[in-house]
């Protein structure tokens, strides 16, 4: 009876992966042990394929910044509005690197053995055609296997979700409802799901959905960029933030250096 039970155990252990699966992956070329030919790959593209040459701009500048707003007493949905216009401007002035060297070369292998690739993002509507010139100026065309080439728009409680050439723009709604919804749109089905992202609570999103569908899924939570992440620098966000203007976005090296010429006078005057 003992061994009958092992065995249950051993052969449910080796199904989970069909109910939803979240790990973490160091590098970007992990995904490559995970995915086959019936495999729907979805990139997420802030830290994890694309990254701001500056801390201006970068996730943890728009939360510092709507927080920050919140605390001078706007109400959420006030500093959310003012920070969002404030993100997209920026994009649309700043320099976009790969976050890590050779993914451009992963992506591009993949593609080459004809496996299905997309791209999902919170980035709102705004940022459509800039997010597939940001990708594209980085050797990335995710045009070439995705699940359909036709755009797609479509509502979510209120917000504007757009497919545009292989990127899934979901406005900060709900990844899961985006993504089965651009499903249905496009009449596609996947017969299985891996989805890398630098944040765990945006692949629950698509493994609850997912799961509900009976949809073999694996989360990889992709920890490259963690420590870029963990070195922002509020001070330096907000110096560039103030002194940069629309020909010259001031970089971190150079924000850095003059805030600490600044304090050392400041200590010297002392």
């Amino acid at each position: 009876m003992r061994m009958l039970k092992s065995c249950i155990l051993l052969f449910l252990g080796s199904l989970s992966p069909l109910f939803g699966e979240i790990i973490e992956a160091p590098h970007f070329c992990d995904i490559n042990s995970h995915v086959d030919e019936e495999t729907l790959v979805i990139l997420d593209i802030d830290d994890t394929v694309l990254i701001h040459a500056q801390m201006l701009g970068c996730d943890e500048w728009f939360l510092y910044r709507n927080k920050m707003r919140q605390n001078e007493g706007m109400s959420f949905s006030e500093a959310l509005e003012k920070t969002v216009a404030e993100y997209d401007a920026i994009h649309y002035l700043t320099q976009m690197e790969i976050v890590e060297p050779g993914t451009e070369a992963i992506i591009d292998a993949l593609q080459k053995k004809g496996y299905t690739v997309m791209g999902l993002t919170t980035r709102g509507l705004g940022l459509a055609t800039r997010t597939v010139h940001q990708l594209k100026e980085k050797g990335i065309d995710l045009t070439r296997t995705c699940p359909g080439t036709e755009e797609a728009y479509f509502q979510i409680k209120g917000h504007g979700v757009i497919y545009r050439k292989g990127v899934l723009l979901t406005s900060g709604t709900h990844k899961g409802e985006a993504l089965f919804r651009l499903c249905e749109r496009i009449g596609y089905e996947p017969k299985r799901i891996v989805f890398l992202n630098d944040k765990s609570t945006h692949i629950k999103e698509i493994e609850d959905y997912a799961k509900q569908r009976n949809i073999p899924f694996l989360g990889l939570r992709y920890s490259y960029s963690d420590a870029r992440k963990a070195a922002f620098r509020p001070e330096v966000a907000d110096f560039q933030f103030a002194h940069s203007t629309l020909h010259h976005l001031i970089s971190d090296a150079e924000a850095q250096a003059i805030i600490k010429n600044q304090v050392y006078s400041a200590d010297c005057k002392e």
